[in-house]
Parts: structure tokens; C-alpha cells; sequence
């Protein structure tokens, strides 16, 4: 594989996340097959992977990740929100937000993912208030450490491009930026998934492919660099079941739209 396709392309370790679930595999063998089994050098770890590892034991992780030369695009974390009903959940996910802004400075990550939290398709101002409060000041931490922290389109109000706009206007710093989760919006203005993403490009430091989507990234990912997005392209399978085979297909259609994204002389098959 060539080099520039290791760097540009990663693994969400979510994409394993049945095989976690059986005890079949750890951050270590996350890393094992990362490097090894596809051939890959860019990380996505999955904090469901390290959601009871102590300062200890990241620095062990931190070791296994230099020994194979493999580096962090995004430490993606659940349980972290910033904005949550419940004040005893709030509570907690406050304290992993602190956790993951420790662990990401350990493992050097170059981008962190928190989720907005408001769980409902509309954001009010109270809710947007606090947690533009919130990612200014994980942007003033990841500013400080090295790296950048940001929302995902994921669930509820956060799948608004309008609100993703309105949060980076509001946070205003070079250590905020998204997690482009390709495809997954709540339409608005009669725009398509596909102008959607194109728009939200130039916000995105790190991006989410499902398998749905590899299937068109000759379609969709062209147009994402051409709107000025840089970072990694990670590919996140979620159908829970033949992880390792179905990841192998993911990596390969990527590797196959990227290459001939970078060949402008590339011919389709005949």
C-alpha cells in the first residue's frame, strides 16, 4: 500500500466493537490489526476501548502505538457530552470529558470527539449557551495540549448543519473543529446529504465513513477535498457482525477511491 494511503486512511475501533463486546479483542490487538492486518499507521480509538484505563496504563497504550509507528487522528468519545438533563449524569460525563482531554494529551491525539448531547432535533438557547461555554473551554485545553475538540453530527440537534455553523462561529478557536459523520443530517433548506457534507467540509477536522458510503467514495469524497477538508478519511462499520472481513472490504474501497483520486490519469475499468 502506498504510504500516503496509511496516513490518510483510519479504522474507527468502534468498527470492532462486537468483537470487544465477546472479549475478543483490546486496544493492543486494535492496534495489532491496525498496523498489521491493514496495513494502516493512522489510529481512531474508540473510547469504549479505554473507558478503565488509569494515566498507567495509557502510557502503556501510548508505547504499543509508538512501537508500531502508528499516531492518533481522534480520540472519540462517548459519555461525554456536555449538555445532559440528568445532573448526575452530567456530573459523570463531565468527569470523562476530564478523563479523555488527559488521555488524548497522553496518547498525542490530533483531534477529539465529544457529542453536543441535546437529544432532541431543535436546540434552544439555554442549551446552545452552555455548550458553546463547554467546547471553548475544551478548545482552550486541546489549545494548550495540541489538538483540536469538537462535535459530531451524530444524534439529535447536532445533526443540523446550521447548528454546527452557529457552535464554530461561537467557540471562534483554532483548537475547535468537527467530526464529519458523511451523510448523517438532518436535511435543511432543501440541500442533499451528499451538499451537506460538501458545505460542512471546511468545518471538519476529522471524518466518519460508514460502509454505506465507501461503496460511493468515488462520489463523495472528491468533492470534500475540493471544499478544503484535510484530515482523514476513518472508516467505521457498524453492522456488528464479520468485523474483521467487512472492515477489510471498507479500507479497500476507500484505498481504491483515494488512489485514484490522487492518479488524475486514472481510467475507469473497462
Amino acid at each position: 500500500m502506498h504510504r500516503f494511503l496509511t496516513e490518510e486512511i483510519s479504522i474507527a475501533s468502534y468498527s470492532f466493537h462486537q468483537l470487544l463486546a465477546d472479549g475478543r479483542i483490546d486496544t493492543y490487538g486494535y492496534l495489532e490489526s491496525l498496523r498489521y492486518r491493514y496495513h494502516l499507521t493512522t489510529a481512531d480509538i474508540w473510547n469504549g476501548f479505554i473507558r478503565d484505563a488509569d494515566e498507567a496504563e495509557l502510557r502503556h497504550i501510548r508505547r504499543a502505538m509508538d512501537e508500531r509507528g502508528i499516531t492518533l487522528a481522534n480520540l472519540c468519545c462517548d459519555w461525554a457530552h456536555p449538555w445532559d438533563t440528568d445532573s448526575e449524569q452530567l456530573a459523570a460525563n463531565n468527569r470523562m470529558a476530564e478523563r479523555m482531554l488527559r488521555a488524548a494529551e497522553i496518547l498525542g491525539a490530533a483531534s477529539v470527539r465529544f457529542d453536543v448531547g441535546v437529544r432532541e432535533d431543535e436546540i434552544s438557547d439555554e442549551q446552545f449557551d452552555y455548550v458553546a461555554t463547554k467546547f471553548s473551554q475544551y478548545a482552550a485545553f486541546g489549545h494548550n495540549a495540541g489538538f483540536v475538540v469538537g462535535p459530531e453530527n451524530h444524534w439529535g440537534a447536532s445533526r443540523r448543519l446550521s447548528l454546527q455553523r452557529r457552535l464554530h462561529a461561537a467557540v471562534n478557536s483554532p483548537a475547535y473543529g468537527m467530526l464529519l459523520h458523511l451523510g448523517n443530517w438532518l436535511l435543511e433548506d432543501g440541500r442533499t446529504t451528499d451538499e451537506t457534507d460538501r458545505l460542512a467540509a471546511p468545518l471538519a477536522v476529522h471524518t466518519h465513513v460508514s460502509y454505506e458510503m465507501a461503496l460511493r467514495a468515488d462520489e463523495v469524497l472528491p468533492p470534500l477535498r475540493a471544499a478544503g477538508y484535510r484530515g482523514v478519511f476513518s472508516c467505521e462499520f457498524h453492522r456488528g457482525a464479520h468485523e474483521y472481513e467487512g472492515v477489510a472490504a471498507h479500507v479497500a474501497a476507500m484505498c481504491y477511491a483515494l488512489a485514484r483520486m490522487r492518479d488524475s490519469a486514472a481510467t475507469p475499468d473497462a
